[in-house]
């Protein structure tokens, strides 16, 4: 593995994650005042349902809140079957691995658990080498910077100190999320320019999301 090089969030994606706890919070607190006052309570908006509501909303809207790496992704997703729609995201892991006439290195997209690997892959005597890497933390819909890896290092954007899953324990290293997103810019702009989703390219292998 390497250490986590350069990604640059945008503090837009860190907010919507905020703004969805806040908006829990804030209708909890209403609820209460309605309770209290003899009205029937808002139940408000589950985790769930503000998930299907992120992909819901007009593609222009959603660019303004993901990477570009992600709208590069999910385009190639779609082009070679992975997924039908921005919602296929949410249904479970998925695994895709392409390759190019002429072209030394693999490149792979997949999701396992709440984490995206999206990168570009040597295999010496079958052993995979991430030459880079993007790893990304998947929430609401929405994919977070938290590591770059390269062959001999890796640059970390964001890290947990908790338990795993608990958010409260995520822990932004600025710097590294301002490399990050520049990097992964970049990174988005070459693979669209290589043209990974024509038709000369070889779907090696991929897994479908499941409900």
């Amino acid at each position: 593995m390497a250490d986590h090089p350069e990604i640059k969030i945008g503090q837009a994606r860190i907010d919507l994650q905020i703004n969805e706890e806040n908006s829990e919070k804030a209708y909890e607190r209403k609820a209460e005042e309605q309770e209290k006052s003899g009205k029937e309570p808002n139940k408000g908006v589950s985790s769930e349902e503000f998930c299907i509501s992120c992909m819901d909303i007009p593609e222009e809207q959603r660019k303004g809140i993901t990477l570009e790496i992600q709208q590069v992704a999910e385009r190639l997703l779609k082009a070679h079957g992975v997924i039908n729609e921005p919602g296929d995201l949410l249904k479970g892991e998925w695994f895709l691995k392409l390759q190019k006439p002429k072209f030394e290195k693999k490149l792979v997209l997949a999701k396992s658990g709440e984490e995206v690997f999206i990168g570009f892959y040597s295999y010496k005597e079958e052993t995979p080498v991430p030459d880079p890497n993007f790893v990304l933390l998947s929430q609401y819909s929405v994919w977070y910077p938290q590591r770059v890896e390269e062959k001999f290092e890796e640059t970390v954007a964001s890290f947990f100190t908790g338990a795993y899953g608990d958010y409260d324990f995520l822990n932004i290293v600025p710097e590294n999320v301002e490399k990050f997103q520049a990097f992964q810019r970049d990174f988005a702009k070459m693979l669209e320019d290589q043209g990974w989703d024509g038709p000369e390219v070889e779907v090696v292998e991929k897994i479908m999301p499941k409900d």
